[in-house]
């Protein structure tokens, strides 16, 4: 659990720093969700009602500032990113068939997979056409490589889910593409606007991957310990989804011979009930597979704090290190 310390001092250092850019964010992700479309106006308002964290924004925000940018772009670009955070988490519920998504009920369980793909994809064009209007060659060409690299990685994961074989090696694979790829471009359009020197930008694009690496494998830990109603979704939806994570491998990896076919056996079932997803959580439990997952979590957040001594101690520095340790120390 994370200490509220370090929860309220680093929400008191984005809002000292970035805290008006953020609200602009919101402010123009409000204006973008509107639609001359009834449907894409109630489910914008919905999806932007429903809040999140807005990490890929303030990871660029703050990268500008370190980068010592202060113009309009941030905000802009701040908002591309959201909602193209925003559309592919759409998407991924449609897929996983998740009933909810940040404490309520998913896009698609309010109002259809076809809806939901649609909706999706109309965030998709909007950040796009954003993109365009911004017109930064190196800006489209960083998020066009993040955004092939995240559904490869969707397409790989769904492969092994078919296979119902996943190594470690994979699971870093997928999150390494999927996850910590868009952070990374975050924070590189972040450098990118400031105008640095090649190694520092090389050196935020590496801060950006190492904490994406970190943020996943702590949110899939907390699927196994976390509580459901402070994490917003229900707890075991990665094994019903039958995804592969890195607590659950590495329980397969400690069990006994007995204990793992027990657990494969359940993982080939089309569906899981609530008994025997509790009884793999258990397992996974009992042979820390949590601890495991969130001691390399650890590994990656310190690597991106070692990223950040291609800079000059200051207060964007210091706020983007309170961001690693955050990401892999809190509980939801």
């Amino acid at each position: 659990m994370p200490s509220p310390t370090l929860e309220r001092v680093l929400k008191e250092r984005v809002a000292g720093l970035i805290g008006a850019e953020l609200e602009l964010v919101e402010a123009e992700i409000g204006l973008e969700l509107d639609s001359s479309v009834g449907l894409i106006r109630e489910m914008g308002g919905y999806i932007a009602g429903a809040g999140g964290k807005r990490l890929r924004p303030i990871l660029l925000l703050l990268a500008a500032r370190l980068a010592g940018y202060h113009g309009p772009r941030s905000v802009r670009l701040g908002c591309v990113v959201e909602l193209l955070h925003t559309a592919t988490l759409i998407h991924d519920d449609v897929v996983d068939q998740a009933p909810l998504r940040r404490g309520r009920a998913s896009a698609n369980a309010q109002w259809g997979d076809d809806a939901s793909v649609l909706v999706g994809d109309h965030l998709y064009s909007k950040s796009f056409a954003m993109l365009v209007r911004d017109n930064d060659r190196a800006v489209m060409e960083t998020l066009a490589r993040s955004t092939v690299s995240m559904t490869e990685a969707e397409v790989f994961q769904l492969e092994l889910k078919r296979s119902g074989i996943t190594t470690e090696a994979d699971y870093v694979r997928i999150i390494t593409q999927k996850t910590a790829s868009f952070m990374s471009a975050c924070c590189r359009i972040g450098a990118l606007l400031g105008g640095l020197p090649a190694a520092q930008i090389d050196a935020l694009t590496r801060y950006g991957l190492d904490i994406g690496v970190a943020f996943q494998i702590s949110d899939d830990s907390l699927d196994f310990v976390a509580d459901q109603d402070r994490l917003g979704k229900a707890i075991g939806a990665d094994l019903r989804e039958g995804k592969r994570t890195l607590p659950l491998i590495a329980m397969l990896e400690r069990a006994t011979p007995t204990e793992a076919a027990r657990v494969k056996s359940l993982l080939k079932r089309p569906a899981l009930d609530a008994e025997e997803v509790e009884e793999i959580r258990r397992y996974v439990v009992d042979h820390e597979g949590v601890e495991y997952a969130l001691a390399r979590a650890h590994e990656y957040a310190r690597a991106a704090k070692a990223d950040l001594e291609a800079f000059a101690p200051s207060e964007e520095r210091e706020t983007l290190a309170l961001v690693a340790d955050f990401v892999v120390d809190r509980d939801r």
